[in-house]
């Protein structure tokens, strides 16, 4: 099946991502490596008037450790998780969680930050975040707030992002 259509939208910056959102409320949804959004889409089960493509936004990417925490940017891919050298020496289950997930295409283009803020059943972080006790950054029009991984899945396909926000980051307390 093909998805309804859409208007593609490509932001630069955190920024313009959530003016975006603001501005088609709604009728929109992030789009980071797509493999969850995408074959949502393409079953109807998502139909957004709007796309907005946040791939260009690098800093999303990264992963690092500040303030005592392992820091993962939403756009970090998969294949980003699982050879971290940061997360393979911290997060030893969230790594090998990363390697597990679908196949070697998936894992360069899928992200971390798409696929939890999604909550799709068959997904592998959901498990993983919570067990790891970790920490969700979303970020809307009104400032970024921090939520914890027992209150951040909702429901199936169902997170605490709000229309107009995006999930930035996942931060984690090292396991070491």
């Amino acid at each position: 099946m093909f998805p309804s259509t859409f208007e593609y939208h490509r932001a630069s910056s955190v920024k313009e991502a959530l003016s975006f959102l603001s501005q088609f409320g709604d009728d929109a949804k992030i789009l980071s490596g797509g493999h969850s959004l995408i074959p949502m889409m393409k079953l109807r089960l998502a139909q957004p008037a709007h796309l907005i493509d946040i791939g260009p936004i690098r800093e999303l990417a990264q992963i690092r450790e500040e303030g005592g925490r392992v820091v993962i940017g939403g756009l970090a891919t998969h294949h980003a998780v699982e050879t971290s050298e940061v997360v393979r020496g911290k997060l030893a289950m969230l790594a090998e969680c990363a390697a597990q997930i679908g196949d070697i295409q998936v894992r360069n283009r899928g992200t971390i930050g798409g696929s939890l803020a999604h909550a799709d059943p068959a997904a592998d972080y959901p498990a993983a975040v919570l067990a790891l006790e970790g920490e969700m950054t979303i970020e809307g029009s009104s400032g970024s707030r921090k939520v914890n991984a027992a209150e951040f899945f909702l429901d199936l396909m169902t997170t605490a992002v709000q229309p107009g926000e995006m999930l930035t980051q996942v931060s984690f307390a090292p396991c070491t």
